[in-house]
């Protein structure tokens, strides 16, 4: 496969999981990836294609990278088999090609507590709980693509 730099257009990066698919996509350049939505699987009949494609149209996309859960052995599991099959029929669903990736050490971090002055009296309710869990696989696939975007321009610039 060629590296990064000496292909062009977006790259859309994917977090297949049970519920829900994180996804991301690349600037031009592939030098960032940003989140771009999450979709829940259970409300998409097509597991999230359709939904995908719709917010592509102005992406332009060449290439989707698809996030695994590989073991310390860089192995599938039967989970991962069927998260790397889901990624895989989504590319294909989208006329794009897959690479396929570990997502391992991929999730980001809890957000920092905010300043005492800042914070907010009371419990997080259960809306802000889902609203950030749910916002949280897009920022998992957006890790995943720039993980792969800074390991393809490390590539470039070596080779």
């Amino acid at each position: 496969m060629a590296h990064a730099e000496s292909v062009r257009g977006r790259v859309l990066g994917l977090d297949p999981g049970e519920r829900w698919i994180g996804v991301a996509v690349s600037d031009d350049d592939r030098r960032l990836a940003l989140p771009l939505l999450t979709i829940d699987r259970r409300a998409e009949e097509d597991d999230g294609a359709l939904a995908i494609a719709e917010r592509l149209d102005a992406e332009s996309a060449t290439l989707v990278v698809v996030g695994v859960p590989l073991n310390k052995e860089g192995e599938e599991d039967a989970q991962a088999r069927s998260f790397r099959r889901l990624g895989e029929r989504l590319a294909a669903a989208l006329g794009l090609p897959a690479v396929v990736v570990s997502e391992r050490f991929t999730n980001p971090l809890p957000p920092p507590a905010p300043p005492p002055q800042r914070r907010r009296r009371g419990r997080t309710t259960v809306a802000q709980h889902q609203k950030r869990r749910v916002e949280e696989h897009a920022l998992a696939a957006a890790n995943i693509l720039q993980r792969w975007l800074d390991q393809e321009a490390s590539a470039s610039r070596r080779g």
